[in-house]
């Protein structure tokens, strides 16, 4: 598998008829259960998995990881590092155009933090305006949306959320070292089990929701590692099937 940052010059220049992905996380609180860069190591870990597997059938670079995103619901936490809509735009804009100056013009954006989802989708769409470029760009949970929902419900899972059962259960699959469910408690004995669900409409809520439910979603407490490993398959697949038809 090559990946951006081994790669010398001109085993890049070789390589600029090849899709590239580009992954973004957050640095932002998932509880006091899970670690500020939970969105990163999710990404990362989905993109290596799901290139590996479209290597089999076709050449794909793993670009680099942009570890931060728009996270300024999350400054009522500390560990928050957050860009502005404006600044991250500009960097997603600007790294994609850096690409294309060394010949690529098949890019695809990889997001794992809901914050930059329509973002993404907007430095995209004014990418594609401007360059002769096949540009995509997506959450990794809305790709194959459809059977995704359908499996969540079938399995009696939660949706992803933040820091719940889902991303939990993900971080138990990918770095369990630092999961620390001991640490897991609702300091709020009236907290809602809210599933914060991403939506297809753009809804913001009032940054107080994230003290009320102490800063993560649904139940994380029912989270499984041998769940987390069910659905990074899922996904992995899901992923790979967008990168070998893009």
């Amino acid at each position: 598998m090559k990946q951006w940052n081994e790669m010398t010059r001109e085993e890049i220049e070789a390589s600029c008829e090849n899709l590239v992905i580009i992954t973004i996380g957050a640095t932002e609180q998932h509880g006091s259960h899970l670690p500020v860069s939970t969105d990163n190591f999710i990404v990362e870990t989905i993109a290596k998995e799901s290139v590996r597997r479209s290597n089999e059938q076709i050449p794909i670079i793993l670009g680099p990881h942009i570890p931060f995103g728009f996270s300024h619901h999350h400054f009522l936490y500390a560990g928050a590092i957050s860009l502005s809509i404006q600044t991250l735009l500009t960097v997603l804009k600007e790294i994609v155009e850096s690409m294309v100056k060394s010949g690529f013009t098949k890019i695809f954006i990889l997001n794992s933090h809901g914050g930059n989802d329509e973002i993404i989708r907007l430095a995209a769409k004014e990418i594609g305006y401007v360059h002769d470029v096949n540009i995509g760009a997506a959450s990794y949970w809305s790709i194959a949306k459809d059977k995704f929902t359908v499996y969540l419900a079938n399995t009696g899972l939660y949706d992803v959320g933040h820091a719940g059962q889902f991303e939990t259960s993900l971080m138990m699959a990918i770095e369990p070292a630092l999961v620390h469910m001991d640490r897991l408690q609702q300091k709020n004995s009236n907290r809602k089990a809210t599933d914060l669900t991403f939506e297809d409409v753009v809804r913001i809520r009032p940054k107080s929701i994230w003290k009320e439910i102490d800063g993560y979603s649904d139940e994380p407490e029912k989270a499984q590692r041998e769940i987390g490993e069910l659905l990074l398959n899922q996904i992995c697949n899901h992923v790979r099937h967008v990168q070998i038809n893009n």
